[in-house]
């Protein structure tokens, strides 16, 4: 079987297009359920796929992995009788591309192997619907545009919203029916069930999350995910790197640090290219004030102004500043800074332990193997 998809996988992207065009023939109304747009949910069902056949012949191994894959699936209104469908599906496409190769002990064992993995998802959503809905709705309570492309947007979610200060979740807008984007929470949990996120106009979403939302409308919300959450347990102090709108998460853990009895020593780095990247730093220089184990810097990395930041980027800025012996480090920002400031971090001595990111537990990367 694993040779099989290995062949067939060289098709690239013509693969999973084949494969949903089969299911929605096959299950016509499962098309609403998707975007309109389907290149990010190809590539994401062929890591998936890729990384389930890696591990065939021991998935117990990758359950949580499998299990979070249920749970996301979950907001789309999936049910388990879509994925027996869905297993149909790839049956007939692995057969499609396999040519003269494909022959009837290859089909019992890819049919083996759906049944096991199809049981596996579908007990992962039965164990998540006994704890909390597909999907939470939020109704938008105030919208701040802080610069021409960023907003800070206040929910209040209709029921409770359970969740660690640093997670994410995603979020949906009926301007782009079943798109899902991943935003993080900038508050701790509050007994009101507001949340606030920080959101700057890129794609699809977040564009009408900025421009086009406005106060009284309702989202979407699917579960919490994402690891870039305080270990209060291991005694060092804290290092936060932000930027941009990556401060999100990085205020969610600030705060949980200021509900400690005892808090350590902080040091919080907000970076952004110019001026109004810094949105939210007047917050932390209020925060600075109050607490005396705080210290906030900023630093621009394109636009010099001395009055507001220090000059570089904030990797830059943070290799300036003291020893960082004792701290653990927290990262959160665009793709490129965080590899850049991680680098910088390990070349500073820290061990990828006392490193902090965000990483979400559908996020796989298959060997190069099964890579497609």
């Amino acid at each position: 079987m694993k040779a099989n998809f290995e062949l067939v996988a060289k098709y690239g992207d013509n693969v999973p297009l084949y494969l949903f065009s089969d299911l929605f023939l096959r299950a016509p109304a499962l098309r609403e359920l998707f975007p309109v747009h389907m290149r990010r949910q190809r590539e994401r069902l062929m890591t998936a796929l890729s990384y389930a056949v890696e591990h065939a012949q021991n998935l117990s191994e990758i359950t949580p992995y499998l299990h979070q894959l249920a749970r996301s699936h979950r907001k789309f209104g999936i049910q388990g009788e879509h994925y027996e469908q869905w297993s149909a599906s790839l049956v007939h496409t692995m057969q499609r591309f396999s040519g003269n190769v494909w022959n009837e002990a290859i089909e019992e064992e890819w049919r083996d192997f759906l049944s096991l993995l199809t049981r596996t998802l579908a007990e992962g959503a039965r164990q998540d619907a006994s704890l909390r809905p597909p999907y939470w709705t939020a109704e938008v309570i105030s919208h701040e545009r802080r610069s021409v492309d960023v907003a800070v947007l206040r929910l209040l979610v209709d029921r409770p919203f359970k969740y660690v200060p640093g997670q994410s979740a995603p979020v949906a807008v009926k301007q782009w029916p079943n798109m899902w984007r991943y935003y993080s929470m900038a508050n701790v949990p509050r007994r009101d069930n507001t949340i606030e996120l920080h959101v700057k106009a890129g794609g699809a979403v977040s564009r009408a999350l900025v421009c086009d939302v406005r106060e009284g409308e309702v989202v979407k919300l699917g579960a919490p995910v994402g690891t870039l959450t305080l270990n209060p347990n291991t005694g060092r102090n804290i290092l936060l790197i932000a930027g941009g709108t990556g401060f999100a998460p990085i205020k969610a853990v600030l705060e949980h640090v200021t509900k400690l009895p005892v808090p350590p020593w902080v040091s919080v780095f907000a970076g952004a290219r110019e001026p109004e990247g810094l949105y939210d730093l007047d917050v932390l220089r209020s925060w600075e004030e109050k607490f005396p184990w705080l210290t906030v810097r900023a630093a621009l990395s394109e636009l010099e102004d001395q009055n507001v930041a220090t000059t570089g980027t904030v990797g830059e800025a943070v290799s300036r500043y003291g020893r960082w012996e004792g701290y653990d480090a927290y990262v959160c920002g665009p793709p490129g800074m965080v590899d850049n400031t991680v680098a910088m971090l390990r070349a500073n001595g820290f061990s990828d332990n006392r490193i902090r990111l965000e990483r979400f537990a559908t996020a796989v990367t298959p060997s190069r193997r099964f890579a497609t």
